[in-house]
């Protein structure tokens, strides 16, 4: 099975939210997910929408992305530019990788928490369509950057 890990800024909100989907969706990987800068916390509104959908992420916390130096890691995406910006090469380096930026919505809406959600979850759905445990790291790199935002 492969590992995936989900990478932003704070690990907060987007990256919490797409290694619990995948999570909940699929047994053929392994998500984690980190931040660059890590803010120590779960955005409550991000554990309240992904509780509407059945996923609960009451239990996560924000991690560092250096508590995974020493775990491995099959596929890194980074899902801020921050992240995308400042990803440690010591985890770039033996992953396969790829960007899907979605916007921050710190501080705002409710409303605006479930349309990045609904987004997140949507980009992972097409993945997961077409995603094969049996690929080579070939084909889920040309997988990934065909999905690149």
């Amino acid at each position: 099975m492969r590992s995936i890990i989900f990478l932003c800024t704070a690990n907060a909100i987007r990256s919490q939210i797409a290694e619990a989907y995948i999570n909940a969706k699929t047994d053929e990987l392994m998500a984690y997910s980190a931040g660059i800068q890590p803010c120590g916390y779960v955005d409550k509104n991000a554990i309240a929408v992904m509780r509407e959908i059945g996923i609960d992420l009451s239990s996560h916390y924000s991690k560092s992305v250096d508590e995974f130096r020493n775990k491995r890691i099959d596929i890194v995406v980074t899902v801020s530019g921050t992240a995308y910006q400042e990803c440690p090469e010591w985890l770039y380096r033996n992953a396969i990788n790829a960007h899907w930026g979605f916007r921050d919505v710190s501080g705002e809406s409710r409303r605006q928490y479930r349309a990045l959600r609904d987004e997140i979850n949507a980009h992972l759905d097409k993945f997961l369509a077409h995603y094969n445990p049996a690929y080579t790291d070939n084909e889920v790199s040309m997988l990934l950057r065909g999905l690149s935002r």
